[in-house]
């Protein structure tokens, strides 16, 4: 991961249930936060498509609906598996250090 990411802690890795995806705000930047096993994730909050957050998407073989039109995005990069693939969304690094949660931005 690269050095020039600021690191930001955004709580407790014990604090996330497996499966569970939080909507958060860094700065101006709001983002969702999903914990698959031991991994997290963190994608932009809105869809790139239609705006609408991903939060509430269903999870299923490592990527999120978006809830309003079922367009797919993979949690590790943020491509678009189901959907226009010209239109990822946003995804931000994860690393988690002594048992927090940090998000690069």
């Amino acid at each position: 991961m690269s050095e020039d990411w600021r690191w930001v802690d955004v709580g407790s890795a014990d604090e996330w249930r497996d499966g569970e995806g939080r909507a958060l705000r860094i700065g101006a930047r709001r983002l969702v936060v999903w914990r698959l096993g031991e991994r997290f994730y963190a994608l932009k909050e809105a869809c790139p498509h239609a705006g609408v957050s991903l939060q509430r998407g269903a999870l299923a073989e490592g990527a999120v609906a978006c809830p309003a039109h079922g367009w797919r995005f993979r949690l590790s990069d943020g491509a678009c598996v189901r959907g226009d693939p010209q239109r990822p969304a946003v995804s931000y690094p994860v690393r988690v250090r002594a048992g927090r949660i940090e998000i690069g931005v």
